[in-house]
């Protein structure tokens, strides 16, 4: 007697001429353009979820298609945010930023495949040493995520230059296997030194099989960072990443 596998749900999205005429029965697609929301039958064909309502359907996309994961500093429950010096001997090197993450501040709203897979979506503490890495285990080749950063710099000297991106780091068994970078935009600091010049990079990428969910405790990884040309203070407010299956 064969044994009977359970199919694993998956959740797709994408523009309603993109349907996929079939896919496993139970999978779902949510369209971005129209809204509509399917899920596929035992016939293996996308079957509109018109029953129930607003809210159950809400409660399925928050529950299984989208999230966010939110680290918040002291700035926005009556604190302050975490200010970092960048010296002359770190200029022009690539730095783990620097966030204490407000008691109140960390906000969990991960899609399930991600809470099922991990307690907690980082490690570290945001301290020197120790920098705050989003945990990517429970997404899949078909998922996206994105990482957005509130912080600003304030230069010692005029005409620098701030760069950020996100370092990945690969699972277990992967060609090639270092870890690899995505740079946002540069930021010019061209009104001069002592300035504060707010930047809120935000970096979409893609869940490639070299970062999916490889096996339990074995997925990508990432880390954002930044690299000045001159010296000054960066101050962090918040950190998230944001997930779509």
């Amino acid at each position: 007697m064969g044994i009977l596998r359970q199919h694993e749900i998956k959740h797709y999205g994408g523009k309603l001429s993109e349907l996929p005429a079939k896919l496993p029965y139970g999978d779902t697609y949510l369209t971005s353009d129209t809204g509509q929301f399917f899920k596929y039958n035992q016939d293996n064909l996308p079957q509109e979820v018109t029953t129930g309502s607003v809210s159950e359907l809400e409660l399925e996309i928050k529950t299984n298609i989208q999230g966010y994961y939110g680290l918040l500093s002291g700035v926005y429950f009556g604190g302050t945010a975490t200010s970092v010096d960048i010296s002359v001997d770190d200029v022009n090197q690539w730095l783990d930023v620097q966030m204490d993450v407000d008691a109140q501040g960390l906000f969990d709203n991960r899609v399930k495949d991600m809470k099922d897979a991990q307690a907690v979506g980082h490690v570290g503490d945001g301290s020197a040493g120790s920098p705050l890495i989003f945990l990517l285990e429970g997404l899949t080749t078909q998922s996206t995520a994105n990482v957005r950063v509130s912080m600003s710099f304030n230069p010692d000297e005029d005409g620098g230059r701030l760069d950020s991106r996100l370092l990945f780091e690969r699972h277990s068994g992967t060609t090639p296997s270092e870890d690899f970078s995505i740079e946002a935009s540069s930021v010019a600091m061209e009104s001069g030194a002592e300035e504060d010049y707010a930047n809120n990079p935000n970096i979409q990428f893609f869940i490639g099989d070299t970062i999916d969910t490889n096996a339990a405790g074995d997925a990508g990884r990432v880390c954002f960072q930044v690299k000045s040309d001159v010296a000054g203070t960066i101050t962090m407010n918040e950190i998230a990443l944001f997930i779509q299956l």
